[in-house]
């Protein structure tokens, strides 16, 4: 497994694609997934548009990856179903280790590089990041992925 871990913004990455964990509701109002819909205002109309025809159960676990105007993709991990900031546990280790496997897949046959959030899932989806590391390096085995941390 190939993980590299570089102080810096996740936006600002070289990477091909940017990753981030989201929520089942329809809201991208905190944290990175806020900044990137700042940055990056047709992903969050895509991620509306996600779930036209769907109940939100069914997104758990779904990778959806944008490519922007300006060229970066930017990959919406579908791995909690609702949100919080009281401090419980939101993310979905399952779905998430689901929709890193979409990514991974997507990443590989399009010969693109991956950059996700240090901490994804557990910052603010309050997941264990032992375990999610763990998910991560399981997932990426046998391609590179960097971690940013600011």
């Amino acid at each position: 497994m190939t993980i590299k871990v570089i102080e810096g913004d996740l936006l600002s990455a070289e990477e091909d694609i940017i990753a981030h964990q989201v929520n089942c509701m329809g809201v991208m109002g905190s944290g990175i997934a806020k900044v990137i819909r700042n940055k990056y205002p047709e992903v969050y109309d895509q991620y509306l548009n996600e779930f036209k025809g769907k109940s939100k159960i069914e997104l758990l676990g779904e990778c959806q990856v944008i490519k922007t105007s300006v060229g970066k993709y930017v990959a919406n991990l579908f791995g909690q179903f609702n949100f919080g900031g009281d401090g419980k546990k939101y993310t979905d280790e399952e779905a998430l280790k689901g929709a890193l496997i979409s990514l991974k897949e997507f990443a590989v046959e399009n010969g693109l590089s991956v950059a996700l959030p240090f901490k994804i899932g557990s910052d603010r989806g309050g997941a264990d990041w032992n375990v999610v590391y763990g998910i991560i390096g399981e997932v990426f085995a046998e391609y590179s992925v960097t971690l940013y941390r600011l």
